[in-house]
């Protein structure tokens, strides 16, 4: 702890500062939602800031480490995703379609959440050994889609199409950031494109397309498949310029609105503060991720920029998905916004990640 504190000092409050801020805005539109819902009487609201509680001790542990430890345990971070992301076939709880949650003495413990970290430190450990070798072959590339495969196979089966697209994301767009040949990045697009129209007549879900469909046309079925969609614009859009007020929010508090706490938190916060509250948000997360893009930009560690890069993506895909289901401008697929949403594991894994990217600053200074 003495260690964690000393190394506060050296904290980019650019980076800190907005998370925190978001994640009080968070814990202050749970209880905003909790004061109209008799059934679970603020019980999510007390869940959140013990979460956040935990999170805050465990980012300052892991902030006060260096973060080259995690290049030693990288295999074995990914190895315990995949177990854990398989152990939910056995003991999963299914939420709202998906078997994706194992309990864990009275709570849920979502395994893809640490899935994300671990494919980051995965890569950013593979990458940074080998990004030269990209220039010239496959093998690489081969090496660490099958690792990220493995992950979405198993993400798909719960099934959870926005996670498996945010593990996705990261992987791809971190390859693209090493030396890799136009021409191999043409021909991966290509088979993407080929897995994606398999996977529409082959794996998806009905359920699935339909959300996709309903995303086109949000008209097509505004009482059944387009419901949550339709109540998420129409709270958003409710709020107009600086929202209904604190608790007074129509459509969250008379329950219209469907996963408060988690999916559609942004529309409870647009509906309550409106275009001004929300704007809040927005530039909260951009300060947050132009602060990681400028950390990478000083950074002479491979290893360092990885991470960062691994981070930068996997935060800006989900709150772009998040966001963008609120509005009506992404299919609604399950995606907590970062650091918002209600959510153990989301919030801790996320604070994890603040932990790493603190450790990245304060061992620069270090070293």
């Amino acid at each position: 702890m003495r260690l964690s504190l000393r190394g506060i000092r050296h904290f980019d409050l650019l980076i800190i500062v907005p998370v925190v801020l978001l994640a009080i805005i968070g814990l202050a539109s749970i209880y905003s939602v909790g004061l109209s819902n008799i059934d679970t009487k603020m019980v999510f609201f007390y869940k959140q800031v013990l979460f956040f509680g935990i999170s805050i001790f465990i980012m300052l542990f892991l902030s006060s480490i260096d973060y080259r430890f995690l290049k030693s345990y990288y295999k074995i971070f990914l190895i315990l995703s995949l177990i854990f992301l398989s152990l939910v076939f056995v003991f999963g709880r299914s939420i709202r379609g998906a078997n994706a949650w194992i309990p864990v003495f009275g709570f849920q413990f979502q395994p893809v959440e640490f899935a994300k970290i671990a494919l980051v430190v995965f890569l950013a450990t593979y990458l940074s050994k080998r990004a030269k070798e990209f220039i010239h072959g496959w093998k690489p590339i081969f090496v660490s889609a099958l690792a990220m495969l493995f992950m979405i196979g198993l993400v798909l089966l719960q099934p959870d199409m926005g996670s498996a697209i945010i593990l996705f994301s990261i992987w791809f767009f971190m390859i693209l950031f090493t030396n890799v040949d136009k021409k191999k990045i043409i021909i991966m697009v290509f088979v993407i494109l080929g897995l994606l129209v398999f996977a529409w007549f082959g794996f998806f879900e009905n359920y699935q397309k339909e959300r996709i469909i309903t995303f086109l046309m949000p008209s097509k079925d505004p009482l059944g498949v387009g419901y949550n969609l339709t109540q998420a614009i129409t709270a958003v859009g409710s709020g107009q310029f600086f929202g209904r007020g604190f608790g007074l929010g129509s459509q969250s508090q008379l329950n219209f609105l469907p996963a408060q706490w988690t999916d559609f938190i942004y529309a409870v916060i647009s509906e309550e503060f409106g275009f001004f509250g929300s704007s809040i948000v927005i530039a909260l997360i951009l300060i947050f991720l132009l602060r990681i893009v400028h950390l990478i930009k000083n950074s002479n560690d491979n290893f360092a920029i990885f991470l960062c890069l691994g981070f930068l993506i996997m935060f800006f895909t989900q709150a772009l998905m998040n966001i963008g289901m609120n509005v009506g401008m992404a299919p609604v697929i399950g995606v907590p916004l970062p650091f918002v949403s209600y959510g153990g594991s989301s919030l801790i894994m996320s604070f994890i990640a603040i932990g790493i990217l603190e450790s990245i600053v304060i061992h620069k200074v270090e070293y």
